[in-house]
């Protein structure tokens, strides 16, 4: 083997192993491999948006790496359970279910917890970037059909502070 196309060989290797050394694995009970960083929990109330008040167990996705880890590789939730993605300020939010085992409603709320938009029902391991129609400062991920399950509308917001 020429002595240049040795040298991007090893060069392509090497960049592979820093990038498996960054990112790191673990092993799950079920063989799959992946390292999921840590999330903290609250309880999350949630107004449907008719003065019904909704209660969730979330975990809480703040750091970059949490956002773009989020539920990838999870393979069941409990039905009160979900996640909340908290973002630094107000922009258009985009998601997609790579690697995300169960479908998913995402709703998408403003900075003051009212809902601009939602996507029901996500097909998992879909690339399709699912958008909220406006800014957005969180997103709140359910087990697919929970909206419909509990009657979460229009009118749904986040009540703040989280927990109570």
């Amino acid at each position: 083997m020429p002595a240049r196309i040795r040298f991007h060989v090893l060069w392509l290797l090497s960049c592979l192993g820093l990038f498996w050394a960054l990112v790191g694995t673990t092993t799950s009970a079920s063989g799959a491999s992946w390292d999921r960083p840590d999330f903290a929990t609250s309880t999350l109330s949630l107004d449907r948006g008719d003065g019904t008040l909704l209660t969730y167990r979330v975990e809480l996705a703040t750091t970059p790496r949490q956002h773009v880890f989020g539920l990838m590789h999870v393979e069941a939730m409990d039905a009160d359970a979900g996640m909340l993605f908290i973002f630094d300020g107000m922009a258009v939010r985009s998601f997609w279910m790579k690697n995300t085992m169960i479908p998913l409603d995402m709703l998408f709320f403003d900075e003051e917890g009212s809902l601009v938009s939602a996507v029901e029902k996500t097909v998992p391991g879909s690339l399709v970037s699912r958008r909220s129609s406006g800014p957005a400062k969180y997103v709140l991920e359910l087990n697919g059909g929970s909206m419909q399950a509990n009657g979460i509308g229009p009118g749904a917001r986040l009540r703040f502070p989280l927990g109570g």
